[in-house]
């Protein structure tokens, strides 16, 4: 591929992904981390892009760094009646004596708010926007993970949750992608996601992934997970075709709402 050629290829990928690891993009373009960095270069040079923390963002004005990788604030206006009929599906498999971890995100909310109230349950959750909706609901037990706030996304960070998070087991985790691709699984869009949505993966029973049809077929900048880690997939009903016959051939339960 020309240098040309291959610099506009790159910088497509920025802007469509909102942020890419440099591992990931050396594996997209075919080429070696190396040939990456020196593409990079000349973007980070014009100021059309910047590197946080090895992942390379897309930056088309001055902006915040982290408000362009991640704004809460934007997720939810974004598909957002699908995110209620997705919230509202996952509740269903709520059962009495459920320990769940309800992953970071606006879908997850949404999950919080379709609730009923005084369920004899118990959740671990890791963001305050979900907090604040779950204590309303008044459940039987809620585990808070601590540590940095993130305000662009309401997501405490901290290292002290990997142990309690590994003397825990739940039944089942909600968890919610920033992107799904067939061939590099579930990414996130923060590298301060990853750890969490790990250890709710590794700790659960069943994992139950809630994925609005704008995310197929997308890479955001961060590894979390692979397709057979998936049990089950609830998504809206803009769901391509190819993605259903994915998950029917991978034997991954399927809800459209």
């Amino acid at each position: 591929m020309a240098n040309t050629e291959r610099l506009e290829r790159l910088k497509n990928l920025l802007i469509k992904s909102n942020g890419i690891g440099i591992k990931e993009l050396a594996k997209i373009l075919d080429v070696t981390e190396m040939t990456v960095r020196r593409d990079l270069k000349s973007l980070l040079e014009t100021g059309d892009a910047v590197i946080v923390r090895g992942v390379a963002v897309y930056r088309p004005k001055a902006v915040s760094v982290e408000a362009q990788v991640y704004s809460i604030e934007d997720q939810k206006k974004v598909m957002k009646e699908e995110k209620e009929r997705i919230g509202k599906k996952a509740t269903e498999l709520l059962v009495v004596g459920d320990v769940v971890f309800l992953d970071v995100g606006t879908t997850v909310e949404k999950l919080v708010l379709s609730m009923e109230d005084n369920m004899q349950i118990t959740a671990m959750c890791f963001a305050a926007n979900t907090l604040f909706q779950l204590q309303k609901k008044n459940i039987s037990q809620i585990i808070m993970g601590g540590g940095y706030y993130h305000p662009s996304s309401t997501v405490f960070e901290s290292e002290a949750i990997i142990p309690i998070m590994n003397g825990l087991r739940a039944t089942k985790a909600f968890i919610a992608p920033a992107a799904v691709d067939m061939d590099l699984g579930l990414t996130c869009s923060v590298p301060y996601d990853k750890t969490i949505k790990e250890l709710e993966i590794k700790n659960s029973q069943k994992v139950i992934a809630l994925i609005t049809s704008n995310k197929f077929g997308k890479v955001k900048s961060t590894q979390f997970g692979t397709w057979n880690d998936v049990d089950v997939v609830i998504t809206d009903k803009g769901i391509p075709k190819e993605w259903v016959d994915f998950f029917k051939d991978r034997e991954i339960e399927l809800f459209i709402v």
